[in-house]
């Protein structure tokens, strides 16, 4: 019996002495911390979910200047614009509609009431401000509500990191030019940061040129961003902080597929704040509170000088969202780590038309008269480590909506170590809704009589480092099943009688060779389940992506990306035919490079392409993208 339990005893020792060798906090060398899945900073090699992270280093030596622009590089997102600087832009998780993916930053939720899926067009969102993006992908709504069913992308601005003020400046092909300075500020007890971003283009045209057309006017775009984070540590255990972020942009606009017009023109300006208080009574419980706004304005100004009317069509929306939230976390034993809260969310939304209606003959004014919505919301999350090998997360939301009532959502990951090898293995499950905006609802194109959208989705994948981190592998499967599903039909929105059902597989691959290489690369297959065609268009079957960062000195970074989409599906409205048409678009490569030199501590100069294979490509039917294009600039710190 002794001999029995003796065994027993060096087989427990040994294995503890395994877990405990092989599986600390360290046990993986690319383990970012991040806040978006779980509201509070974890790592990643602790969730089930598929994440990615983009950090300030990576998006500096990519050049990249638009947020738009770091997330096509990401596997399983999708970036499609309606031509170049300020085109609109739509995001796509994983084939999920933009409808269904949550767009953040620093945590207030900007999506827009008085938007079609209450979409928010990122093609305003500038990267000088940004510290890392994070994207949860995978059902989220029972962390983050409606709109998260697809997943969630978090734009985390920077905080203050020390005294410093940094100055730069980069000119380039269409008269492009970009203007931007930050001062940061930090002492044992707070932290200062402010940025304010100028930039500026003469543009090309945003449609591209029919045949019937010889010539088309460059369409031009400003935008004016500016972002501020204070945090403050007011005790030992308690910190307030607070942050904004305002984008103003104006871009000319043309008017669909092939047609050209010199007088349209799109403004929009964004604001979003937040104040929050957290609080650490005991090293075991942390709680915090928050109240976050956001503003979304929009003018679609179309000028017009003929012989019927001098008078403008203007059309203005005017969306916001006041939010807010009180969550606790309760860590038992380093073992089981509780989150619960509350939130109350107010979404407000008009809008104003003034046109002239060529079939009356005459001008028109509609006024849509401010609608509100709000949503109350109870979450609880409970995190489960064993033996810091075997993580489980589980979590569940209801959410009371003013219009559709009592909803429920859940979502369950887990995450395995397997000692010795370092291999992790991870799945996640979920549910999800997303409740129609009141664009959708209650405008002239509006359906009171709509359904809720419905999801269910799943992945599971593996995760391995070899060689001491020099080399990572990421592979997911992935499934989604939406049911009534939004589209519009005919005259108005509707739902889709049919599952738009969908699959396929993430790779995430890449080799870092202390400071001097790093590649990585990212596959993305895509597959559709005899889906409606207004849930499929534009969503590639293959999607390639790599990136290649060369250090060969200290100071000298030379960065090259590669991005190839497959052919896809879209549509357009013929304005001969009055009928929507649908079209193929073409496979395309597209290379871009970016050097980046530090003279010394102060200055720091700048070189990067785009297109340098100059390639002919679209995202939408009838657009323009750039061709080749070349830019300049230089740094200075303070």
């Amino acid at each position: 019996m002794k001999k029995k339990v003796s065994g027993a005893m060096l087989l427990l020792c040994a294995f503890s002495f395994i877990i405990n060798s092989a599986y600390a906090e360290d046990v993986f060398k690319n383990d970012p911390i991040i806040v978006t899945a779980s509201r509070y900073e974890t790592s990643v090699s602790k969730e089930g979910k598929d994440i990615s992270v983009v950090t300030e280093d990576e998006i500096k030596k990519s050049g990249k200047k638009t947020v738009a622009e770091v997330l096509e590089t990401i596997p399983g997102v999708t970036v499609v614009r309606k031509g170049t600087d300020g085109g609109i832009a739509n995001i796509y998780i994983r084939g999920s509609k933009s409808g269904n993916v949550l767009l953040m930053i620093d945590g207030v939720r900007v999506a827009d009431p008085m938007g079609i899926e209450k979409l928010y067009d990122i093609s305003g969102l500038m990267t000088s401000n940004v510290e890392r993006i994070e994207v949860v992908k995978g059902a989220m709504s029972s962390m983050y509500g409606a709109e998260a069913s697809g997943g969630v992308i978090n734009i985390i601005t920077k905080k203050g990191t020390g005294r410093h003020v940094i100055i730069s400046g980069e000119g380039g092909s269409n008269r492009n030019h970009t203007e931007s300075v930050s001062v940061s500020d930090k002492t044992e007890k707070s932290s200062f940061f402010f940025s304010g971003t100028h930039y500026k283009t003469d543009g090309i045209s945003k449609a591209k040129k029919s045949s019937s057309v010889s010539t088309y006017d460059d369409d031009g775009y400003e935008n004016v961003s500016a972002s501020g984070k204070v945090d403050t540590r007011i005790t030992d255990t308690a910190i307030i902080s607070a942050m904004m972020n305002y984008t103003d942009s104006e871009t000319e606009l043309d008017d669909g597929s092939y047609e050209d017009d010199p007088n349209h023109v799109y403004i929009s300006k964004l604001f979003t704040s937040k104040g929050e208080f957290s609080h650490s009574p005991f090293t075991w419980w942390t709680y915090k509170g928050g109240a976050a706004y956001m503003s979304y304005i929009r003018e679609d100004i179309d000028r017009k000088d003929s012989i019927d009317t001098t008078e403008d069509d203007i059309y203005t929306y005017d969306g916001t969202n006041v939010n807010f939230d009180l969550t606790s976390r309760l860590n038992i034993l380093d073992v089981d780590v509780l989150t619960f809260g509350v939130e109350y969310l107010t979404e407000k939304g008009s809008s104003t038309s003034a046109y002239y209606d060529q079939w009356a003959p005459g001008f028109t004014t509609d006024i849509f008269r401010e609608k509100s919505v709000s949503t109350r919301s109870f979450f609880v999350n409970n995190d489960i480590s064993i033996f810091e090998i075997f993580f489980v997360n589980a979590g569940a939301r209801i959410d009371d909506h003013d219009t559709f009532g009592s909803k429920w959502t859940w979502d369950a990951s887990a995450s395995l170590i397997i000692p010795v090898t370092g291999t992790k293995i991870k799945g996640s499950a979920g549910t999800g809704f997303r409740a129609p905006s009141l664009y959708e609802l209650y405008s002239s194109y509006g359906n009171e009589e709509l359904e809720p959208e419905k999801s269910f989705l799943y992945d599971a994948g593996v995760y391995q480092e070899f060689f001491d981190g020099v080399i990572s592998i990421d592979i997911t499967y992935f499934y989604q099943k939406y049911e009534d599903m939004i589209a519009f039909g005919t005259a108005t929105y509707g739902n889709i009688d049919d599952e738009v059902k969908n699959k396929g597989v993430e790779v995430a691959t890449g080799i870092k060779l202390a400071d001097i290489l790093s590649v990585s690369y990212g596959y993305t297959y895509l597959k559709f389940d005899d889906s409606d065609e207004q849930a499929v268009l534009k969503r590639p079957e293959h999607r390639h992506s790599a990136t290649a960062v060369i250090t060969p000195v200290e100071g000298l970074s030379i960065s090259a990306s590669y991005l190839y989409v497959d052919t896809c599906n879209d549509s357009f409205f013929n304005m001969v035919t009055f009928t929507t048409e649908k079209v193929q678009l073409d496979s395309y490569h597209k290379f871009d490079m970016n050097i980046r030199f530090a003279l010394n501590e102060t200055v720091t100069l700048t070189a990067r392409g785009e297109n340098l294979t100059d390639e002919d490509y679209e995202e939408t039917y009838g657009y323009n993208t750039k061709r080749r294009s070349f830019y300049g600039g230089a740094e200075i710190t303070l």
